[in-house]
């Protein structure tokens, strides 16, 4: 490889990871998804933090019962973060009050970022819901 391609390739790799590294931290924001008919009695308005660490991501919140009063369990997941700032969630749950797996994607915009994607279910009975997340690193 010729010394001048080498030395762009070198710089693209640190460009890449203080990108990355530029991102770290935590963001702590909100996760709003719509009621599930005939299933729960609200919206869904929680919590939602995310932890960010050079490429990697991982993300948790609560899980309320059905009629939204209560704690009942926890979705977390974990995810990646690109060179430009898009990052993606997968997790979910597998609980007593049911099932699903989630994913969420969007654009970090400095400290901000916006996700949306789907919740999907399996238990007790198959619905997909969409999600939207508003974070803020703090």
């Amino acid at each position: 490889m010729p010394l001048h391609a080498a030395a762009g390739t070198l710089a693209a790799l640190v460009a890449m990871g203080s990108c990355a590294a530029a991102a770290d931290g935590t963001y702590q924001g909100r996760l709003r998804c719509a009621e599930i008919p005939s299933l729960t009695v609200a919206a869904v308005d929680v919590d939602f933090t995310m932890t960010v660490r050079g490429a990697a991501a991982t993300y948790q919140r609560p899980i309320l019962s059905y009629d939204g009063h209560q704690t009942v369990g926890q979705e977390t997941g974990t995810g990646s973060v690109g060179a430009d700032g898009s990052v993606v969630l997968q997790g979910g749950v597998n609980g007593s009050l049911g099932a699903f797996t989630a994913r969420y994607a969007g654009r970090l915009a400095g400290a901000h970022l916006d996700l949306s994607g789907t919740a999907s279910f399996t238990r007790p009975r198959q619905y997909e819901r969409t999600c939207t997340i508003s974070l803020d690193r703090g």
